[in-house]
């Protein structure tokens, strides 16, 4: 069975290559483009926690609107490619290495928005997910909003389908995926009626696992915490879901959320 090991996979994100490659990417997902501009009016007052920000895609685009910016990975070579990469930020921009399920020395009640792109809270242990979501309701402010990715279990099915591609290296390289995804994973059948699983999908040559969650679980568990205001945007074309469709996205691979504390 995958299970997902914290200590490995931070070894993965601290690699050179995987390092230098996350800190030479800036561009913003369809959903953090929607969440950018519903908030643009509001960033100059807000203080602002970036939580997994890898090579720092989204601080190129969020940092300069902010009020303060506090930039983090658990990844130390993570945290020290943005340093390198923003010589010249504002005196109120960090970039701290900090654990999302236990942010030591921040402090309480805050950041007015917080934000986990890339799916950062499916590299966490399920049995620690909770943790995390605590941590986040503990040092934002009341109203504060918090978006956040996580992996789509509906579209798993998707993963193990057959594509034209014009290229041949690349209509190939899908039946050796196939391969290692039934190796690493079994067929998608077996995660039919499942409300979570962790499933290795390929990222970083299928050294990491990840957890899945569905739409509708994921906003569950939300309520249940007491998050407020959920949302949920299409990975796909960045627009808003309404909540009655959440069971039928089975072509997002991501879903991002935007609730409120």
């Amino acid at each position: 069975m995958n299970t997902i090991d914290t200590t490995k996979d931070k070894q993965v994100w601290n690699n050179s290559k995987v390092t230098t490659n996350y800190a030479s990417v800036d561009n913003l997902l369809k959903p953090e483009k929607t969440i950018l501009d519903l908030l643009r009016d509001r960033l100059p007052l807000m203080r602002m926690l970036d939580l997994g920000i890898g090579g720092g895609r989204t601080s190129v685009h969020f940092e300069p609107l902010v009020y303060e910016y506090l930039g983090s990975d658990y990844a130390e070579n993570m945290v020290d490619a943005c340093i390198k990469r923003f010589p010249k930020a504002s005196s109120r921009t960090r970039f701290e290495v900090i654990d999302a399920t236990a942010m030591k020395g921040v402090p309480d009640h805050y950041f007015d928005f917080i934000l986990f792109s890339f799916n950062g809270i499916d590299c966490i242990a399920p049995e620690d997910r909770d943790k995390a979501f605590r941590e986040v309701q503990r040092v934002g402010k009341p109203g504060c909003l918090f978006a956040f990715s996580s992996h789509n279990l509906l579209y798993i099915p998707k993963m193990y389908q057959i594509k034209w591609y014009s290229r041949w290296k690349d209509f190939l390289y899908q039946f050796y995926r196939i391969a290692m995804l039934l190796r690493y994973n079994g067929l998608p059948g077996k995660f039919a009626g499942q409300k979570q699983a962790i499933f290795r999908d390929g990222a970083e040559h299928f050294s990491l696992s990840f957890l899945y969650s569905t739409p509708e679980h994921q906003v569950w568990q939300l309520q249940r915490l007491g998050f407020k205001n959920i949302r949920a945007f299409s990975l796909k074309t960045g627009a808003e879901i309404d909540a009655s469709r959440l069971n039928a996205m089975h072509h997002d691979a991501w879903v991002y959320y935007l609730c409120e504390i």
